[in-house]
């Protein structure tokens, strides 16, 4: 025992014991104290249990036990709470009821008996507190039902004298029955019924009771029983019983049920035939011969059996998962494992027998006495024993006594038994005068302790509530681990620990332990926290190397295997260094990956140059192109790549990139080498400025490239960016334009393409262009230049000089809107034709193919002596062609005579014609009087000032006749009055040939109307 445990057990001995009064409805009515005098009680609270929590505080003890102060009014007989419901059974026949929850409220129920029925010996109470049942010594028994003011005796039950029920789990607080249970007999026998509460006077609340098993052995009762459902079937059970010697299991299939459930109880005047088999029948009826069963020899007249579930809540609760059971020689407790038992087979599991514990003896002789306890209740981690003066706790784990209190018993008094609340996990124990709580918190808080000293560390971590707690069993771990020279499971748990990180890593180191290190450093990396960069980045750098180490070191044992192989004789010998190396070879896999992964993780924070270094230096150049395509580094990858010579990758990784630099700075080498590829690379990028690649087009050699590429990737690429792309670059331009010109083939198909392509918006050098394609012999292009240029006479001579007709017809029709040079041009193709083929022939379908030559056009360049037959028919065509014109020109003439005498006529007309105008005639465009200044009249009678007509006229009329007009105004201004009308008639007889003068001018009045 430690210093800090002699000071808590002084400090508990010193402090008094405190009662807690048990709600208002405890203190007697009548003034009366009804209890005793609280001697000195005796507390032990040893092994796990920490009071001390380090800062000088006392913990809340994990057991106490509190006097109830409640004033009974007779003997306490037998008590049972379930649900917060408390019911008490007193001497004097009488039931009281509390409701824990509302303590104030509380019933007393008096059971109506006859002298013979005996005395009460037992109460049984329901997990759903609803259902009572009271049993006497005499074999009498009574039904309380929650909502009842008076027991039911229970008719079929007369003569049983109950001991111990099995509750239905399946019974829930919809259903007011009982459902199936089990009911264990004084005389080893075990029945079923179903109890439904009614108030139909004709019907009985028991619907059949009926056996179903018997231990033949009358003088042994049943003191213990519990049914239990299978988990994953619901027709199947589990029941247990258990004598003060024996413990039987029974598993099997029960039978139907209704529809709900639970029987249906026959009416008034029907026969239970359904009672004629029970539902558990079929279950028990398979261990009628040879039952097995578990037997524990003692003197012990009374045993008692108890279950714990963790999930205890009344809709939710769970299969159990450990029991207990009181015997002679001990306490025999085990786990229940539900999985597929069939009939004969056992569910408990892992049981041990713990013996009680021996105390010294009161008296001066010391003497160790063992003392069998009365009542003992169950815990998920505790056995609570009791014994007819005191209460203790056992621990499940260490088999310790962690807790006992001294119970003062008065004059008269008698320590009855101990109550558990199984849903609401409230324990209680009475007397035949007084009532205790005994309290049970926090009952889990130092279990991690026990767990750790078992080395159960992953069970003791479950316990754990704080992170001090966790560090101390993970500290624990990691040396156990450690000891057992499992290094690489310590580092790992020395990681999650406080050990200071110098003293761990040197273990390790010492050891010379480098996989344990590197996952210890690996594990204490992930936990720093985001500001710690330096530490990060000191532990990041150690496990490259760690990690490089490692795989230099598989390299060399893969290597070694082989070697060793190669000098080998044998072949079993051969086959196990095979599978050696393979084994090699996998490790060294898994750690590359396990590298790549580290690298993918904690790239941001290593340190570029060092870690470049680090990887050079060990020689390992994928981890190094790994690195580099982790951190973007995509220049070093490339350079690795073309240092190899390995152009494929090289543009993988290139085809890749987003920055134009990266493809500027690499493209020559590339180009120069891989040029079609290249070519893809860089069609797929759009973002490039192929101004910046010009370098790299020029480092092309087309000659050098493999036959079977037959297209310039110059060409190519440039062709591209011209025509998708749209680009305007006369650099580029140029250069296309010289790749062309310069090909080594004379088709010239291609260049004239991109020529003419260019349009009108020419973004390559005319004269650059010009002067390359003259010294290259590409004379259409050329043609087309001078063209292009509007050298259209230079353009037909280079033609013809090169006797390409076609070409200089094409290039002579090319000026439109000049007829003259059109001419000139086409008469120079004429004589080219005439003096050079010297072919009438040919001179005349050549005329023939111009709108402008006429035959007196080249008569000229025909020589002096012809025969005339070979173009005598063109002259006719042409003399008849200008008779025609001749008599054209006649009838014009005379349509020109007529015009003008019925010109001359209408003047002569117009001379005598008058209108009358009144003195108060207004303008129809201004309207002010119409004598203020000149004016004109038509026949139509409407007047017009001089100045306001040829303003309105001047909007609808043609440029040619606002010229006219304009003259007008001037003569206006010199008051010639005679020739501005004379100029008017001239414009409007000018304007309409056939004689429409008057109707020009009602057209031009018309909007006036409107």
């Amino acid at each position: 025992m430690s210093l800090i445990d002699d000071f808590n057990e002084s400090s508990e001995a010193a402090l008094a014991p405190v009662t807690i009064p048990y709600g208002d409805a405890y203190i007697p009515q009548n003034g009366y104290s009804g209890g005793f005098d609280n001697g000195d009680s005796v507390r032990l609270e040893t092994g796990y249990v920490s009071i001390s929590n380090g800062f000088g505080q006392t913990e809340t003890p994990i057991f106490s036990m509190n006097y109830v102060q409640f004033q009974l009014p007779a003997l306490l007989v037998d008590m049972a709470v379930s649900n917060n419901i408390l019911v008490m059974a007193l001497d004097t026949f009488h039931i009281l009821r509390i409701n824990v929850e509302h303590s104030l409220d509380i019933e007393e129920i008096e059971i109506t008996r006859k002298p013979s029925d005996g005395k009460i010996s037992k109460i049984f109470f329901d997990p759903t507190g609803r259902h009572l049942i009271i049993t006497t010594d005499h074999g009498e028994n009574f039904y309380l039902y929650e909502k009842w003011r008076r027991a039911k005796q229970l008719s079929k039950f007369k003569g049983v004298t109950i001991t111990s029920i099995a509750w239905n789990k399946q019974a829930t607080l919809t259903d007011p029955s009982t459902r199936e249970i089990l009911i264990g007999t004084k005389n080893g026998l075990i029945y079923e019924t179903c109890l439904e509460p009614t108030d139909e006077f004709f019907r009985r609340e028991e619907k059949y009771f009926k056996q179903v098993y018997s231990i033949h052995e009358s003088t042994m009762p049943i003191t213990g029983l519990y049914l239990e459902q299978f988990p994953v079937n619901n027709r199947k059970y589990f029941a247990m019983a258990t004598t003060p010697t024996r413990i039987y299991q029974f598993v099997g299939y029960v039978g139907p049920t209704t529809s709900n459930g639970s029987r249906s109880s026959p009416g008034f005047g029907e026969t239970d035939d359904r009672a004629e088999k029970a539902m558990f029948e079929a279950m028990f009826a398979k261990y009628d011969v040879n039952p097995g069963f578990q037997e524990l020899p003692g003197e012990l007249p009374y045993s008692e059996l108890h279950f714990f579930s963790k999930f205890h809540e009344l809709q939710q609760q769970g299969v159990a998962q450990t029991f207990a059971w009181l015997t002679g020689p001990g306490i025999y407790h085990g786990d229940l494992v539900f999985g597929s038992q069939d009939v004969g087979d056992s569910v408990i599991d892992n049981v041990q027998l713990l013996q009680y514990p021996a105390t010294p003896a009161e008296d001066e002789s010391g003497k160790l006495i063992t003392e069998i306890p009365i009542a003992v209740a169950l815990t998920e981690f505790h056995f609570v024993l009791l014994y007819r003066d005191r209460v203790r706790a056992v621990c499940q784990l260490n088999d310790q006594i962690v807790y006992e209190d001294h119970i003062p018993i008065g004059e008269g008094e008698r320590m009855v038994g101990m109550a558990v609340d199984d849903i609401k996990k409230t324990f209680w124990i009475y007397t035949t005068a007084t009532i205790y709580e005994l309290n049970i918190k926090n009952e889990e808080r130092d279990v991690w302790k026990l767990y750790l000293e078992k080395a159960q560390y992953d069970t003791a971590l479950q316990y754990c509530k704080d992170a001090g707690q966790k560090d101390k069993v993970y500290t624990a771990q990691a040396k156990d681990y450690f000891q057992q020279r499992r290094y690489q499971m310590s580092a790992w748990y020395f990681a999650e620990s406080t050990v200071p990180f110098e003293e761990v890593a040197l273990k390790f180191v010492e050891k010379n332990e480098r996989d344990a290190l590197r996952i210890y450093l690996t594990s204490k990396l992930e936990r720093f926290r985001k500001k710690d960069r330096t530490q990060k980045t000191i532990l990041a750098t150690w496990l490259v190397e760690l990690y490089l180490s490692k795989i230099n070191e598989l390299e060399d044992m893969i290597s070694s295997v082989h070697c060793t192989s190669s000098n080998g004789n044998g072949e079993s010998c051969a086959n196990g260094e095979q599978k050696d190396a393979q084994y090699y070879k996998e490790q060294q896999s898994d750690i590359r990956d396990e590298f790549h992964l580290f690298l993918k993780t904690y790239s941001g924070i290593l340190h570029r140059p060092t870690t470049y270094k680090l990887i050079s230096s060990h020689g390992r150049d994928e981890e190094l192109l790994d690195y580099a395509t982790l951190i973007e580094d995509h220049e070093r990858v490339i350079s690795h790549w073309v240092v190899e010579k390995n152009w494929e990758k090289a543009l993988e990784v290139l085809s890749k990139q987003a920055k134009p630099e990266i493809f500027y700075r690499f493209s020559p080498v590339l180009m120069e080498n891989a040029p079609y590829e290249t070519v893809n690379v860089w069609m797929r990028q759009p973002n490039l400025n192929p101004r910046q690649l010009i370098p790299s087009l020029l480092r092309y050699d087309h000659k050098k490239v493999a036959e079977q590429v037959t297209q310039n990737q110059a060409i190519r690429y440039l062709s591209h960016v011209v025509t998708t792309l749209r680009n305007t670059d006369p650099a580029v331009h140029n250069l296309l334009l010289t790749l062309y010109a310069t090909q080594p083939t004379k088709d010239e198909t291609a260049l004239l393409t991109f020529l003419k392509n260019e349009g009108r918006q020419m973004h390559y050098n005319l004269d650059y262009a010009l002067r390359l394609c003259s010294q290259n012999g590409r004379t259409q292009s050329c043609v087309h230049i001078y063209s292009q240029m509007g050298l259209y006479e230079e353009a037909v001579n280079l033609a013809l000089k090169y006797h390409d007709l076609e070409l200089a017809r094409i290039n002579a029709d090319k000026p439109e809107d000049d007829d003259a040079l059109r001419k000139k041009l086409w008469l120079n193709i004429a004589k080219h034709v005439v003096h050079e083929n010297k072919d009438i022939k040919t001179a005349m379908e050549f005329l023939r193919q111009s709108d402008l030559l006429k035959i007196e056009d080249i008569l000229p360049f025909f020589p002096d002596f012809v025969h005339i037959d070979d173009f005598k028919d063109e002259i006719c065509n042409a003399l008849e062609d200008y008779n025609i014109r001749i008599e054209e020109l006649k009838t014009e003439m005379d349509e020109a005579t007529k015009s003008a005498d019925s010109i001359r006529l209408d003047i002569r007309e117009l001379k005598n014609r008058f209108a009358l105008v009144n003195a108060v005639e207004k303008c129809y465009i201004c309207h002010f009087p119409l004598l203020t200044r000149q004016f004109y009249i038509f026949p139509c009678q409407h007047a017009f000032h001089a100045d306001c007509l040829i303003d309105h006229v001047s909007q609808w009329i043609t440029n040619a006749l606002s010229s006219s007009l304009a003259h007008m105004k001037q003569y206006r201004q010199a008051n010639t009055f005679p020739s501005v009308i004379s100029g008017v008639l001239r414009i409007f007889k000018n304007s309409c040939p056939s004689n429409l003068v008057m109707q020009e001018a009602n057209q031009l009045v018309r909007p006036l109307r409107s």
